[in-house]
């Protein structure tokens, strides 16, 4: 007796199924990464073998969902399809993009030392101010994020000379009041987040304009400036909401109840301080985690400083983490050392 096995076959995905996929990681993106990532990953194995102009863009939106989600098997998986040979052509005029998202990629990791080098490799590929700007934004970041700040600021505002599209000038804008926040400059700060997160607001870009709006309200508790802090509250508040991102809200919610706290007399219920807890270890993977002990100090509450500190031994300040903790991701051909500018950044 022999048993036969079913063989599954499987159908590839349609040029009308991919464009509305593609539609959807695109708005997944902005508004839930993690189910970005699973959409796309879903999907991997019925995507046409052969390259064409729909098949790059849902692998672009693809990298991008894996970079945003820390997803290292599909930032490797995309990868390793655009350095094939027979994609060489297709990928022709992304090479920036395809660059910049592995940088992006690694300094979410922490491999700030790898993202360097892809930075660098990016800006060969700028052909003109916007992209410049744009990888200089990004090479900022790292900076900042490696202990070099004054570089960071210094790229900044070269860049910002340069840049002439108002999304990359607000995003500058958010990056410099990032340094200026950090060296406590908390006025200049202030006056970078409200010109992003303004801009962000009227583009409809509600994730950016979350983060930025989120920058500005913890600038204005840093300065107990509470009379602006209710000025912006409820606008922010929408963005928030509308960029559906649980780390924002969980921020938001700490944010609020100091506010309650402070201005309003309202007590910290061991519900509210339970709720705060809950959320520590989330937020304090975030780049919004540092400003937690700040908000703490302000509560007064015993329970919640001590909670704090229980889980900063086992998830670190973000801006403490000097080793990688992620898989790196190689950029072998796109970005090998005869394509790399030689140390653009080096002496900014």
């Amino acid at each position: 007796m022999f048993i036969a096995g079913l063989l599954s076959v499987v159908v590839v995905m349609s040029p009308s199924e991919m464009f509305m996929t593609l539609n959807k990681i695109k708005e997944l993106n902005s508004q839930n990464p993690q189910q970005a990532a699973h959409v796309f990953s879903s999907i991997q194995s019925r995507l046409p073998k052969k390259p064409s102009r729909g098949l790059l863009e849902l692998y672009l939106v693809g990298l991008e969902s894996g970079v945003r989600a820390n997803d290292a098997a599909i930032v490797q998986h995309v990868v390793s399809i655009f350095e094939r040979d027979s994609w060489q052509s297709a990928i022709e005029g992304t090479e920036l993009d395809i660059a910049t998202a592995v940088a992006i990629y690694h300094r979410r990791i922490h491999d700030y030392s790898y993202a360097e080098i892809l930075n660098e490799c990016a800006i060969s590929y700028a052909v003109d101010p916007k992209e410049f700007s744009r990888v200089a934004n990004n090479m900022a970041v790292v900076y900042r994020y490696s202990g070099q700040p004054q570089k960071a600021a210094n790229i900044l505002k070269e860049s910002l000379m340069l840049a002439e599209d108002r999304e990359i000038i607000a995003n500058i804008k958010n990056n410099l009041g990032n340094i200026y926040f950090d060296q406590e400059k908390y006025r200049h700060a202030q006056l970078m987040y409200i010109r992003a997160f303004r801009f962000h607001s009227e583009m409809g870009q509600s994730a950016y304009a979350a983060g930025t709006g989120l920058n500005l309200l913890n600038t204005q508790i840093f300065l107990d400036d509470w009379n602006s802090f209710t000025r912006f509250r409820s606008s922010v508040a929408l963005e928030v909401e509308q960029s559906g991102q649980p780390a924002f809200k969980l921020f938001f919610m700490w944010q609020k109840y100091l506010y309650e706290y402070i201005n309003s007399g309202v007590d910290l219920s061991n519900d509210r301080v339970h709720t705060l807890i809950e959320s520590i270890p989330i937020l304090l993977k975030s780049e919004l985690g540092p400003s937690l002990q700040f908000y703490s100090k302000l509560f007064q509450r015993e329970d919640l400083a001590q909670a704090l500190q229980e889980q900063l031994k086992k998830t670190p300040d973000i801006k403490r983490i000097k080793s990688p903790s992620g898989k790196k991701v190689k950029l072998e051909r796109l970005c090998s050392s005869r394509i790399i500018a030689k140390k653009y950044f080096s002496d900014r």
